[in-house]
């Protein structure tokens, strides 16, 4: 047990002194992957809902509003209250506590919803059983909001390829460094949020809608991560705090 407790203690130094941008990006990178694999879980196990985007959502409800037949317009309207509460109070929170407590309670839903979610029954109402997702990923995606000076999200990919893309072609025709990182950026944030749905994929195949939990594992990297960053931040002030003294 000493000897795991020592193990741990190192790692978690190890990520404290790795310097802020290096944390930072790790961290957003890690919670890409999570926010993949619960996208990639909901498509495979739940009719292809996608369960971290309102768009295909409301397209259904405006088109059900002028006459579409559509017998689950009662559960996009729950799903989407949902992730609008979310994101809400997302808002609410930034004014009761740190943004790296919001952060860490973000990870806390996400490694929840994933344990829960897998207890769910497969003949249950798809989009009852993506609820908890609605709302895990829009909290996720107003907590994490990019990294190495970039915006980027990490529950969905549409502007993460348009910016990878237009760095690197930007890159290609002016040699402009500062789009080259753009592009490389944006490209190892569309590898982790896909790297992520490949795993729940693979996870599915195995351990059918068990396999959200597999899920788990990745946020306590992410609830480690965070942890070393505030105590980088911590560091840092200390050091600023000295400096001044």
């Amino acid at each position: 047990m000493s000897e795991i407790i020592i193990k741990n203690d190192k790692i978690r130094k190890g990520m404290i002194f790795m310097d802020e941008a290096t944390l930072e990006r790790r961290l957003h990178l890690n919670m890409t992957l999570i926010g993949g694999f619960m996208v990639g879980y909901g498509v495979i196990n739940r009719h292809d809902i996608l369960g971290s985007a309102q768009t295909g959502n409301m397209v259904s409800l405006a088109m059900d509003a002028v006459g579409h037949a559509d017998e689950e317009w009662f559960f996009r309207i729950i799903a989407l209250i949902i992730y609008v509460a979310s994101v809400s109070l997302t808002v609410i929170l930034s004014h009761k506590i740190s943004k790296m407590s919001q952060k860490r309670l973000s990870i806390l839903i996400d490694g929840a919803v994933l344990l829960i979610i897998g207890f769910y029954p497969a003949e249950m109402n798809p989009f009852v059983a993506l609820f908890p997702i609605f709302f895990a990923t829009a909290f996720q995606w107003c907590s994490f909001k990019g990294a190495d000076g970039f915006a980027s999200s990490s529950i969905f990919c549409s502007n993460n390829l348009r910016q990878c893309v237009t760095g690197f072609t930007e890159y290609l025709c002016s040699k402009d460094e500062q789009s080259l990182h753009r592009g490389i950026y944006f490209g190892k944030v569309l590898l982790s949020f896909y790297g992520g749905v490949a795993v729940s994929f693979l996870a599915t195949q195995i351990l059918d809608l068990k396999a959200s939990w597999i899920g788990i594992l990745p946020t306590v990297s992410a609830f480690l991560l965070c942890n070393a960053e505030y105590g980088r931040c911590k560091v840092k002030k200390e050091d600023i705090l000295k400096a001044s003294a």
